[in-house]
């Protein structure tokens, strides 16, 4: 009699564990989609890994109920196979971020960020190359971020899905810049040392009157917008003014100079309302190459430095 139930017993165990092999790896090759479509602006210098903390949890609800029933395992405990491999964040570990993290690491020192680049239109694309063949804004921001980490300015781009948060609140892509003011909001409050937040997006032109050529080399043109609808206004036009200003005097083709905007149709806004150093850039347009793009961030890299050394002076 005790032979037969250890024989039973030892049946019942295996079958959770093949059960749990099946449920491990149908949950991996789902991951492995996810990031799959995830990585689809990449940096052509870098890898670039999106985490989308809604989809994470999402899953691991519907895993953490499974295995409770057939497994009796709770995924949420840190002791659990499962949880390590989904890499679950607790909602309480988010809303106490590690500061940490956000700083460049140099000489085994922790430096604090000066630049925050964010993307309100974050899927607004170019036209690409080899190696990159679907570039966006996003990957612009990235180049630019290596480009200023290069000339010791500890920077920081947002990662977030921006169709994520417009999904989770109804919100349509009119409300864009209420989606990235909530990270813009969140740095802001965190990351008091950030001297600049650049909002980088492209226009929409035909190449001619988006393209200027400099000493036979193709250069993206930019653009500067001011909202106007705010108490803020005119402390962050005069911010706005000193960077165009200094593009201007060595790269006076480069710049379209600032636009200003109020009235029906448009935001009016565009988040500047929380600080006077935040500015909204376009670089180039929908016809211009990542190339193009690029050769203009190597110069706009230049300007930022300069510009924040004058502010630390």
């Amino acid at each position: 009699m005790k032979k037969f139930k250890s024989k039973k017993h030892i049946k019942i165990k295996y079958k959770k564990i093949i059960i749990f092999i099946i449920i491990l790896l149908s949950l991996m090759i789902l991951l492995k989609k996810t990031e799959t479509l995830k990585i689809l602006n990449l940096n052509p210098l870098q890898t670039i890994k999106y985490s989308n903390i809604t989809t994470k949890i999402k899953i691991e609800k519907e895993i953490n109920n499974i295995t409770k029933q057939i497994l009796k395992i709770d995924i949420n405990k840190p002791t659990t196979i499962l949880k390590n491999v989904m890499l679950y964040e607790s909602p309480n570990q988010q809303e106490k971020p590690d500061k940490k993290k956000y700083y460049a690491i140099k000489n085994n020192e922790h430096k604090e960020p000066l630049v925050y680049i964010y993307n309100t239109h974050q899927k607004e694309e170019y036209i690409g190359n080899t190696l990159t063949p679907q570039p966006t804004v996003l990957t612009a921001s990235y180049y630019l971020k290596e480009k200023l980490e290069n000339l010791n300015i500890p920077t920081i781009v947002e990662e977030t899905n921006i169709t994520d948060i417009l999904k989770n609140n109804n919100w349509n892509y009119d409300e864009s810049y209420k989606a990235s003011r909530i990270n813009l909001e969140k740095i802001k409050n965190e990351i008091p040392s950030i001297k600049i937040f650049i909002d980088l997006h492209r226009d929409a032109l035909p190449k001619k009157l988006s393209t200027v050529t400099i000493d036979d080399k193709n250069y993206a043109k930019i653009l500067f917008v001011i909202g106007k609808e705010h108490d803020n206004y005119q402390k962050n036009l005069e911010f706005t003014n000193s960077l165009n200003n200094i593009i201007e005097k060595k790269y006076p083709t480069l710049t379209k100079g600032i636009l200003q905007k109020e009235g029906p149709g448009v935001n009016g806004i565009y988040n500047q309302d929380l600080k006077e150093n935040i500015i909204l850039m376009e670089v180039g347009a929908q016809e211009n190459t990542i190339d193009e793009v690029t050769n203009t961030l190597d110069i706009i890299s230049e300007i930022i430095k300069e510009k924040i050394n004058e502010k630390e002076k």
